[in-house]
């Protein structure tokens, strides 16, 4: 296996892992487990942006953004275009309303939270869920084109 590979298979286990981990914080939430629910949230968090620069660096040093699936069978199909199009579009709306969500909690912790934000948060929270299930969907069939599986 590649290092390609390898570090494309390692980002892709950690963004599938994302959502369950992210429902079992949001369980613990519902619990009334604030602290365990932050402190899963904000690992979930690390690894996955950790996981996107990675990618991203990987992404760079190989040459550019078609770099990666320039040898899929894929490539010039339009369909694998507008996926990998909305995969990324997915991904970056996600993670910036992530990273908005987690900069806003971290202040209200404590003092609205649980509280007046604690609606908005809810709802923000469904959203970057649902996004971290889209992003992580996309991502296994943009991997698999990309690699010849499908």
């Amino acid at each position: 296996m590649s290092l390609t590979v390898f570090i494309m298979t390692g980002v892709l286990v950690i963004t599938l892992l994302a959502p369950a981990f992210s429902y079992y914080a949001i369980k613990k939430a519902r619990e009334k487990d604030y602290k365990t629910h932050k402190k899963i949230q904000t690992l979930v968090y690390i690894f996955c942006i950790a996981a996107v620069l990675v990618l991203e660096l990987l992404i760079r040093f190989s040459g550019g953004s078609g770099s990666m699936f320039k040898d899929s069978s894929h490539a010039d199909n339009p369909v694998f275009k507008t996926l990998l199009a909305a995969h990324i579009t997915g991904a970056v709306l996600t993670y910036i309303l992530w990273t908005f969500l987690m900069i806003k909690s971290r202040r209200k912790f404590k003092k609205t939270l649980p509280g007046k934000f604690s609606v908005s948060h809810k709802r923000l929270g469904i959203a970057v869920f649902i996004g971290l299930v889209y992003t992580g969907f996309t991502a296994f069939v943009v991997y698999l084109m990309t690699l010849d599986f499908i």
